[in-house]
């Protein structure tokens, strides 16, 4: 009873110790991911293995060796060093480390004893963006004691995603997976014109600026004129075009101007209407007809969510591209520095040398959870066409929907998410 009721009053202090201990590790990441990045392209040391180490190494920058001394991994002096030094108990009683004038230097001073060290230049033979290859690279060369070193570092880059900064050509491009890209419909702008108005209110010759002020803001419409071409509105609602050749000797072929409100002439009761203007190529024969409009508001269109990007881009914070079909799959691994039979792990695809359809690739590990709870089908959808739209393993999706068929009828909700555990409930009761 008294175990029982212990585990209870300490239940909450260890869950708010785990939440502070989230959130600073989220603060050092984002403080310290552009140096990782930076010393990723000078040195070639992944990004995500950096940070992990200074994570790991410095308790997310809060050890004594990290606070007082900008020493953010734990690198002990020896016999190169010449810089400050300080003496603390690590392995054995007090050791000798390296003292670093910030936590910049720190970072630099780490690329370069893991690039000049000859202990660890089989890591420099690796897959660039191979978290494991490197985390357990690091251990057999001896970089830390700790038995499950490469275990930790692993975690670290699972559990806040760290190889998304393994490919920092996406880090300023927006997330266009999470949310579609939105198009605004502009209203066409007027071309300069001359409009001479006779017997109505408009009695002398006006500008395009001064039309566009009559003409009603909800339909943008506007009127293509060329230059040197005068038209005359007339009262009874019809209009009288001169056609004059302009600087390239060419003609107007069609012209159309909206009367509906402006001064001196009486729209529609029903509808507003236009007055059409219809001409061959040599401008004769012309014909007028008159036709009703609908008043054009401001829009806004949706991308459709089938078409990608032509660049990287992004599902689920996993880096992707949209390849095209007989895309030849051994050009895409070169591109972008990813061993061929990663793509087809990464991509759930059986080996093959082009691509059999149009779709989505993926250039990392997909997630075992969406950023969704589920996934509602479409006509036509297959399992795997989902697991790639929403940048989740194969087998996921298949581990959270026992029995789900590979083609899942219309209006199905797919699980994207690992289903909640049933937690056993602590009584007090003896």
């Amino acid at each position: 009873m008294k175990f029982k009721f212990t585990i209870l009053l300490l239940l909450p202090f260890f869950c708010i110790t785990l939440a502070a201990q989230k959130t600073a590790t989220l603060i050092y990441i984002d403080q310290y991911k552009d140096i990782a990045i930076k010393e990723m392209k000078r040195t070639g040391i992944p990004a995500s293995i950096t940070l992990a180490q200074g994570i790991v190494e410095s308790n997310s920058g809060e050890s004594n060796l990290a606070l007082n001394f900008n020493n953010h991994f734990g690198i002990k002096c020896k016999t190169e060093w010449k810089g400050e030094t300080t003496y603390q108990d690590d392995d054995t009683k007090k050791e000798c480390f390296r003292v670093y004038p910030n936590a910049n230097a720190s970072f630099i001073d780490h690329s370069n004893f893991i690039k000049t060290r000859p202990n660890y230049a089989s890591l420099f033979q690796l897959d660039p963006v191979d978290d494991s290859a490197w985390a357990i690279g690091l251990k057999k060369a001896g970089y830390a004691t700790a038995s499950d070193y490469a275990n930790k570092l692993m975690k670290v880059i699972d559990d806040y995603e760290l190889s998304q900064f393994n490919f920092p050509e996406l880090n300023d491009e927006n997330d266009t997976a999470s949310s579609e890209t939105m198009a605004v419909i502009e209203k066409p702008t007027i071309a300069p014109k001359t409009i001479e108005a006779k017997n109505t209110s408009l009695d002398k010759k006006e500008t395009s600026a001064s039309l566009l002020s009559e003409t009603p803001k909800e339909t943008g419409i506007s009127l293509p004129v060329k230059k040197d071409t005068a038209i005359a509105v007339k009262k009874d609602s019809t209009i009288e075009v001169k056609v004059v050749k302009d600087s390239a000797s060419n003609y107007i072929n069609q012209a159309s101007l909206p009367i509906n409100k402006i001064k001196g002439i009486e729209p529609s009761k029903n509808s507003a209407t236009i007055t059409e203007i219809k001409m061959n190529s040599i401008g004769k024969d012309t014909s007028i007809a008159t036709k009703p409009i609908t008043p054009v508001k401001d829009t806004i269109a949706k991308k459709p969510t089938s078409v990608y990007p032509d660049k990287l881009f992004k599902i689920n914070q996993i880096a992707v591209i949209w390849a095209k079909a007989g895309t030849s799959l051994l050009q895409i691994a070169t591109e972008h520095a990813i061993p061929l039979y990663k793509l087809f792990i990464f991509n759930d695809l059986k080996e093959t040398d082009l691509l059999a359809t149009d779709q989505l690739l993926f250039l990392g590990n997909k997630k075992a959870e969406g950023d969704k709870s589920f996934h509602l089908v479409v006509t036509g959808e297959s399992l795997y066409e989902i697991s790639q739209k929403e940048g989740i393993q194969l087998k996921k999706i298949k581990e959270y929907n026992p029995g789900i068929s590979d083609t899942p009828a219309a209006g199905t909700q797919i699980i994207l998410v690992k289903p909640k555990e049933q937690k056993t409930k602590l009584s007090l009761n003896k």
